[in-house]
């Protein structure tokens, strides 16, 4: 394992514990669609898939419009070595989520 997956599985760790800990994060849950609800509680367990970027794929439109972490997972290359830098970039999208939920309106 090169130096940077070793950080970036680090940093994701550190940050599955900021969005759990997050004041906003149970709100925030409460309102996700199943699709995505999904998505989330994968994530928060453990890195993205070649399988998973396909389950991502298969979500509902409604849900890809409504939420980023879709999008970039659903977008990712599925070469097992990107695995640990695309799962960062979707848990670091769900952290600046899970920070402004309430501050934007309309949600």
């Amino acid at each position: 394992m090169n130096q940077a997956d070793l950080r970036d599985l680090i940093d994701n760790e550190f940050k599955r514990v900021k969005i759990q800990n997050h004041l906003n994060y149970s709100p925030w849950y409460a309102t996700l669609m199943p699709h995505a609800r999904q998505v989330v509680d994968f994530i928060l367990e453990e890195d993205v898939t070649p399988e998973f970027i396909l389950f991502a794929q298969d979500a509902p439109e409604d849900e890809k419009d409504e939420y980023q972490f879709l999008l970039i997972i659903a977008g990712g290359n599925p070469d097992p070595s990107n695995m640990p830098g695309l799962t960062n970039f979707t848990l670091g999208d769900i952290l600046i989520e899970v920070q402004d939920f309430g501050k934007r309106k309309g949600k």
